[in-house]
């Protein structure tokens, strides 16, 4: 076998573990860029998420912050709980901020993410299905700080996409029973960080990513 068809072997097996595993290192996209310092604060949040930079995320939400999204109502620490829960079932992440308007202290953006689901989300299993979520969010941003969001987000559409388990949990829960959920739990600043760095965790495979994060929350309790 020639070298050249060995390298072109090569090529097509990293690039086919890439779209599998997800060992992408996550990508914030600002299509259209807006200059005022509330747009400026509210795309910083969502800079820090993509980077798991959570103490950052800490330091612009204000101490009485509150989410309100999609039937769900968080505090600041349930919040970064969240996110940090999404951060870590999703790999190949990119987030493209598709449209700012600012009025104010609000900023309001329509985003969309396409992502990997390398991990367990919404109680369905991970299937490592490329998915395109899309939505908007409101921040109200004051002094700097971001005081509220408020999203609305196509989840029906994202969990016809994972598959049958997610979508009958989403029936279950628009359909009005009280089903019971526990409440995002914050984890400490270091998680997703692996060796360090957060690039290091988004290049593991599935089973990686799982097996760590696994590990960590066993080490927490």
């Amino acid at each position: 076998m020639t070298k050249s068809i060995v390298l072109i072997l090569n090529l097509i097996v990293m690039t086919t573990l890439t779209t599998a595993f997800g060992q992408k290192v996550a990508k914030l996209s600002v299509v259209d860029e807006n200059k005022s310092a509330t747009a400026q604060t509210a795309i910083s949040v969502s800079r820090a998420i993509l980077q798991a930079d959570w103490a950052t995320l800490d330091g612009l939400l204000d101490v009485n912050f509150t989410y309100t999204g999609d039937g769900y109502v968080f505090t600041k620490d349930q919040y970064i709980g969240f996110m940090q829960d999404m951060r870590a079932s999703f790999s190949d992440f990119e987030m493209i901020l598709e449209k700012i308007i600012v009025d104010g202290d609000f900023a309001s953006i329509r985003f969309s993410s396409k992502v990997v689901n390398t991990g367990k989300f919404m109680g369905a299993p991970a299937n490592k299905k490329n998915l395109v979520v899309s939505g908007i969010f409101m921040r109200k941003i004051s002094n700097g700080k971001v005081m509220q969001e408020w999203q609305t987000t196509d989840l029906l559409g994202t969990m016809n996409q994972i598959g049958f388990g997610a979508t009958f949990g989403y029936a279950v829960f628009v359909s009005g029973f009280k089903v019971k959920q526990k409440p995002p739990v914050r984890k400490p600043n270091d998680f997703l960080h692996l060796n360090g760095d957060v690039q290091n965790f988004d290049t593991l495979s599935a089973k990686e990513k799982n097996k760590y994060i696994k590990t960590y929350l066993k080490n927490l309790k």
